[in-house]
């Protein structure tokens, strides 16, 4: 189960920090709010790479953890920049993430540039991790 722990691992930190920052959190998108009266955090795993890195033992895996920060288009980048800046505390380059039997390293953070579309302004975090698995 290492792609659901990684996935987790980011899951479980996004869910602690919305819950502490008073904002809501769609998971890969599910149950997010139609409403742009309520501003929400979307996340999605994007794996990348995968090599060897300990012969029959261990590989290196390299992904993006993407955070979608959702306001209302009539609000400005003020609260966009803000919760980015919040995230980017939380989720800076160096921590690192553990689930069950697996850490997940922060390598960098990106944001991405505001996007306007039906009602909502988004910008996209995105954490770029690395994570030593057990090879299957």
């Amino acid at each position: 189960m290492i792609f659901e722990s990684l996935t987790k691992a980011f899951d479980n930190a996004l869910y602690n920090f919305s819950a502490a920052n008073g904002i809501v959190m769609a998971l890969e998108n599910i149950d997010a709010p139609t409403s742009t009266d309520t501003p929400f955090l979307a996340s999605f795993m994007l794996s990348g790479t995968v090599e060897e890195i300990e012969l029959g033992v261990t590989e290196r895996r390299n992904g993006i953890y993407q955070i979608d920060i959702n306001y209302a288009s009539h609000a400005g980048s003020l609260p966009l920049n803000q919760m980015a800046d919040l995230l980017n505390a939380e989720f800076k380059r160096g921590k690192d993430i553990y689930w069950n039997d697996i850490c997940v390293s922060i390598e960098s953070v990106e944001l991405s540039p505001l996007i306007v579309e039906r009602g909502w302004a988004t910008r996209s975090l995105s954490i770029n991790w690395t994570a030593d698995t057990p090879l299957l």
